[in-house]
C-alpha cells in the first residue's frame, strides 16, 4: 500500500492505518521525518484501541520524542498495550516498574510482565528474568534456575548471558565452579563485544586462574575493553 492509500485509510478512521501512518512519519519512509506528525497519528490510533499505536505512543512519550516526555501516559499507553497482548508493550512496562517511571517501582510487577514477554519468546526479557532471579529483585533468588536460563540464551548468542554464566561458572554459584569453561564463555561474549568479559578475561590472564598466566594477554583484553569504554579496565591497565 502506497503512502496515498495508507493517508487515505488513516483519514478515514482505520486504526492500523494510522498506527502505519506514524511508522511512515517517524521513519522517514518516502518523506520528511517528522516525529511531531508520527506522535499524532500514534495517538489517534491508540484512542482506537490499538495495541501496536499504544506501544508506539508509550515509546514517543517516554522518549520526549516529538513532544515533551511524559512518563506517567507512557506507562498508561504501555499498559493498555501489554494487557492486549503486545509483547513489546509487556517488556517495556516491566522495564517502566524497574525503573519507576511513570509508577511506583515494583520489582515484582516487572517479574510478572518480563516473564509474560518471556513466555511470548523475547529472549531479552527472558534474560531478564533470569537477572532478576539471580539478583533477587521481585522474587526469591534462584541460582540454578537463573543459570539455567542464561544457558538458554547464551545458545541464542546473547553476550549479556554469556558473561554472566560465566560469572556464575567462575564462582561457583548455582552451577559447579569452572573456570575453563568461564574463560570460553567469556572469550564468546568478547567476541560479541562485552566489555565485561573482555575485562574479566584480563583479570583472568593476571591470575592465571582458567587461563594462562600473562600479562601480554591481560593487556591485549584490558586494552580492548578500555577501547569499548569499560572505566575499571582502564584503572587496571593503569598499574600495569
Amino acid at each position: 500500500m502506497g503512502f496515498k492509500e495508507v493517508m487515505d485509510a488513516a483519514s478515514s478512521g482505520d486504526h492500523s492505518a494510522q498506527n502505519a501512518l506514524g511508522y511512515i512519519y517517524y521513519r522517514g519512509d518516502g518523506v520528511p521525518a517528522d516525529p511531531q506528525k508520527a506522535i499524532v497519528w500514534f495517538d489517534l490510533s491508540a484512542e482506537q484501541g490499538d495495541a501496536e499505536g499504544q506501544c508506539n505512543l508509550g515509546f514517543m512519550l517516554a522518549h520526549g520524542t516529538g513532544c515533551n516526555p511524559n512518563y506517567e501516559r507512557a506507562f498508561e499507553m504501555y499498559k493498555l498495550s501489554a494487557e492486549q497482548g503486545y509483547v513489546r508493550a509487556m517488556f517495556n512496562l516491566a522495564t517502566a516498574y524497574a525503573d519507576g517511571m511513570g509508577t511506583e517501582r515494583s520489582y515484582p510487577e516487572a517479574y510478572k510482565w518480563y516473564s509474560k514477554a518471556a513466555e511470548e519468546g523475547m529472549l531479552i526479557a527472558l534474560y531478564r528474568v533470569g537477572v532478576m532471579l539471580e539478583e533477587g529483585k521481585g522474587v526469591d533468588v534462584d541460582l540454578r534456575k537463573a543459570a539455567e536460563i542464561y544457558e538458554k540464551c547464551q545458545k541464542e548468542g546473547y553476550d549479556k548471558a554469556m558473561y554472566r554464566l560465566g560469572m556464575m561458572h567462575f564462582e561457583g554459584r548455582g552451577v559447579p565452579k569452572n573456570p575453563d569453561k568461564a574463560s570460553k564463555l567469556f572469550v564468546r561474549a568478547s567476541e560479541e563485544g562485552n566489555s565485561d568479559a573482555m575485562l574479566q578475561l584480563g583479570k583472568m590472564s593476571l591470575s592465571g586462574e582458567g587461563m594462562v598466566k600473562s600479562n601480554t594477554n591481560a593487556v591485549k583484553w584490558l586494552r580492548k575493553a578500555v577501547a569499548r569504554g569499560n572505566s575499571e579496565a582502564k584503572r587496571i591497565l593503569d598499574t600495569l
